[in-house]
């Protein structure tokens, strides 16, 4: 009885070995092991460039900002091949590379309206307000519109209104127009004055606003020259003036170039802090812990090594004033 109780016992333990055996695979295993990979990750770590990417607005800002000096230096191109051909009958070796020459522009025209349409957030608003350059694309299907290819010049007027914007927005600066306008006025009254002083030295009165503008810029053609004392007195207060003019002009448009690269760094700067805090918090809810320092932005770094040199020069001046009380002990 003994031994048969000795075989059940041991029949019972292979049957409980058997059982724990085929036991639920990774019942024990650490929670996560089998998670997908990449789920820690933070957000946007394999986002692709902006110039792989559809439907973004930041791209399509970015792509249009580093597509409008080449696709002006094409217009001014296709601008001098166009004068070239139209001038005269061209020789068959100048025929050949100013069709050359046109092809490549309207493919580099092509190119861009269908990279710019892929990255355009609103394609169909893209396509509206893009309408002039759809249609200068199709031209070379249209045969009774090829005489209208001179439209792709119209890119050059597009660039000149951008240029007149910038220079109203100089001029709007400070009032600098305001005292452009003043300073007209008064030198237009110099040559009132100046001819009114000394009428036999200028054939009339606006041959003395012409000379009073041209010594006011400092260029001095010597056509007409003052002779008496009163007239030499204006002439040295509009000298005076010019030079004044030209420096606030000059000083005007530095400050308004500064002004505007300072506002596009600190926008720069807010948007990566904004985005080191959004990138923080997503690790720190993903569980990654707190984020390493100068990881956030290009900023954060030069912080971290600026408070180090602090704490480093802190305990410095704690280790001198420790041995400064104890010399006084």
């Amino acid at each position: 009885h003994g031994r048969g109780a000795d075989q059940r016992g041991s029949g019972e333990r292979p049957g409980l070995d058997h059982q724990g055996a085929h036991e639920a695979p990774g019942a024990q295993e650490a929670p996560g092991a089998h998670e997908a990979p990449g789920a820690h990750e933070a957000p946007g770590a394999h986002e692709p460039p902006w110039w792989r990417r559809t439907r973004d607005a930041e791209a399509y800002r970015e792509a249009k900002r580093r597509l409008d000096k080449p696709m002006l230096v094409l217009a001014v191109v296709f601008a001098v091949a166009l004068v070239i051909g139209e001038a005269g009958d061209p020789q068959p070796p100048w025929r050949g590379a100013l069709a050359a020459v046109n092809a490549l522009v309207w493919l580099a025209f092509a190119a861009e309206y269908v990279w710019l349409l892929r990255l355009a957030e609103d394609r169909r608003e893209h396509v509206r307000t893009h309408v002039l350059d759809l249609v200068i694309i199709l031209l070379p299907f249209l045969r009774p519109l090829r005489a209208l290819r001179a439209l792709r010049l119209l890119r050059l007027f597009s660039v000149a209104a951008r240029a007149w914007q910038q220079v109203v927005g100089v001029m709007r600066h400070r009032g600098l127009g305001g005292i452009l306008v003043i300073v007209a006025a008064l030198l237009v009254l110099a040559g009132l004055v100046v001819y009114a002083l000394e009428p036999q030295t200028f054939d009339d009165a606006g041959d003395a606003v012409w000379w009073v503008l041209v010594t006011s810029t400092t260029v001095g053609y010597g056509d007409f020259a003052p002779v008496g004392m009163a007239a030499r007195a204006v002439a040295v207060v509009v000298m005076v003036l010019g030079v004044g003019l030209v420096g606030l002009i000059t000083a005007n448009i530095v400050d308004f170039l500064i002004g505007r690269a300072g506002d596009a760094g600190a926008g720069d700067a807010d948007a990566g802090d904004a985005g080191a805090s959004d990138g923080a918090a997503a690790r720190s809810d993903a569980g990654e812990g707190d984020p390493a320092p100068g990881a956030g932005c290009s900023r954060c770094a030069e912080q971290a090594a600026r408070l180090e040199r602090i704490e480093a020069q802190l305990e410095l001046l704690t280790e001198r004033l420790g041995e400064e009380r104890r010399g006084h002990r």
